[in-house]
């Protein structure tokens, strides 16, 4: 699969200064924006989801509450911090896939007990199946982290912040950490995106525990603020094809993916559509990249996996040349060159909805696979904010860059 050239500008990292009058004891040590491990790094970087989260949970005072749903949770380490916070008079609630057995889970559940009733609780989803989600052979595949209030720091000092949501990509594995590049992407103080979030944590509680019945559908969508959260499953609507859909919606008498302004896009001002994805199978979702290629956006994947149950369709629609030459495929695999790609991210520079001049992301557990989609519980979180999307660009290009050493 051949690669495009792409001249990539460099990027001037933001950082907002802190007021005149403000110390630094004053900044708070959580802030809204993305952190990325880095698997070809030190451990340190290999380890910067995991320390995040932990300091997180480090921070978090009596009286909170912590909630998170995760496919695999074997960082003894972490398991070890929510007892702890459990301990200190936290209500640490916790939803893990039944596939999540290790040392960590066995560590959880004999110190916070299955008792959905109480202040502090571990609950598996059933063998087989989702929490949420009624069909077989579906996982809890969600990847977030919810926080009532917590100062993120490891001794728990500092500016307190509440209503902090993480949505990441990463399972809480050695894998990872040190073999595939993910993204944890932080909102602080959006009191909605997290009340969203416990509403979706508490639809898979009630599933789970068999107070209510599992669904098939779950089309889902909160507006909160510049964030967007999508749920799943949906039985009849992709929202990754409605997404790349109002993409294709024109700026004024400009043809589709055109119309940018200078520093938006392509040199030309073409629309850029960047993705970092594990796993792709969706026919519909590579047919309408390969549409938007065709049309004069600039689609650039960096993969792990292609196709799996269709035969090869995927792949073949994305290697089909278009009227701009083609998509630029980029695949970073562990099996091939050390690491593969786990992030599940979007990234749109240019038009949307009718607009030019747009930055926005759209991150998450959920793969562009058919089972994401219609069977297993997920979450998809839109950000529409430019310094968070030049920090995940960032990361796209050492993830190209990675993969590009190898083809």
């Amino acid at each position: 699969m051949r690669a495009r050239t792409w001249l990539a500008a460099a990027l001037a990292v933001a950082v907002t200064a802190l007021p005149a009058t403000a110390s630094a004891e004053d900044a708070p040590a959580v802030t809204t924006g993305p952190v990325f491990n880095d698997p070809t790094g030190d451990t340190t970087a290999q380890n910067a989801i995991l320390t995040k989260i932990g300091r997180l949970v480090q921070g978090a005072p009596a009286g909170s509450g912590i909630k998170l749903s995760l496919y695999l949770l074997h960082s003894q380490w972490l398991a070890g911090e929510l007892v702890k916070a459990a301990g200190r008079g936290v209500s640490v609630q916790v939803i893990v896939d039944s596939d999540s057995t290790s040392t960590a889970y066995t560590t959880l559940v004999n110190a916070l007990g299955t008792d959905t009733t109480a202040a502090s609780w571990v609950l598996t989803c059933p063998a087989g199946r989702a929490c949420l989600s009624q069909s077989a052979n579906t996982v809890n595949h969600n990847k977030f982290f919810l926080f009532s209030e917590t100062t993120g720091t490891a001794t728990g000092t500092g500016t307190p912040v509440r209503d902090v949501v993480v949505q990441a990509s990463a399972n809480l594995t050695e894998w990872d950490t040190k073999k595939s590049w993910n993204d944890a992407m932080v909102v602080t103080g959006n009191s909605a995106l997290h009340t969203a979030y416990a509403d979706y944590f508490e639809a898979l509680r009630a599933t789970g525990s068999g107070e209510i019945p599992p669904v098939t559908d779950h089309p889902v969508a909160t507006q909160a603020g510049v964030a967007k959260l999508y749920l799943f499953p949906r039985a009849t609507t992709d929202p990754v094809v409605n997404i790349l859909n109002t993409v294709d919606d024109p700026v004024g008498t400009h043809a589709a993916c055109h119309g940018n302004s200078t520093g938006y896009g392509t040199t030309d001002g073409r629309t850029v559509i960047r993705v970092a994805m594990h796993h792709i199978t969706r026919p519909a979702v590579a047919q309408k990249l390969w549409e938007l290629d065709n049309a004069g956006c600039y689609v650039d994947v960096v993969y792990s996996l292609l196709d799996e149950m269709y035969s090869g369709q995927v792949v073949d629609t994305l290697t089909t040349p278009t009227a701009y030459g083609g998509i630029a495929l980029h695949r970073l695999n562990a099996d091939v060159d050390g690491t593969s790609s786990h992030t599940k991210y979007l990234l749109v520079e240019g038009t949307y909805n009718g607009v030019a001049d747009q930055k926005i992301v759209w991150t998450g557990s959920h793969t562009y696979t058919r089972s994401a989609l219609v069977g297993n519980d997920e979450a998809l979180l839109k950000y529409h904010d430019s310094t968070v999307y030049d920090a995940y660009r960032l990361n796209f290009w050492h993830q190209r860059a990675a993969a590009d050493v190898i083809q």
